[in-house]
């Protein structure tokens, strides 16, 4: 593989079946592929989130407001992963690319 072709990868993160906080955290890891050790926090999740940066990575959020209810966590989650896209001077905000379906049947990019 050249040094200038990424691997492309596509998640698909559900909150549908969110019972708790730790439920969010396991939803987490294992919907976006996250190691074991995975911290199950806001800190782990920055961490996580900003390795798969060397690739290209597509995720689409469903059912984001099923953690609303759990200290605002769908904006903390949204503030982290817009943080994401633009870390580094904006120097992955080309291959970090996340949409959110509501359930009503509209979709925002996180730009």
């Amino acid at each position: 593989m050249n040094n200038n072709e990424l691997d492309v990868y596509r998640y698909r993160l559900d909150f549908a079946k969110v019972e708790n906080y730790i439920d969010i955290h396991k939803i987490i890891m294992r919907d976006l592929d996250f190691p074991d050790y995975y911290g199950g926090n806001m800190g782990a999740l920055w961490d996580c989130l900003t390795d798969m940066l060397c690739d290209i990575s597509y995720i689409e959020i469903y059912n984001i407001e099923n953690i609303k209810k759990f200290k605002k966590f769908d904006e903390r989650l949204l503030k982290i992963l817009t943080e994401c896209k633009h870390a580094f001077d904006n120097k992955f905000s080309d291959r970090f690319f996340v949409t959110i379906y509501y359930k009503d049947g509209t979709k925002k990019k996180i730009e």
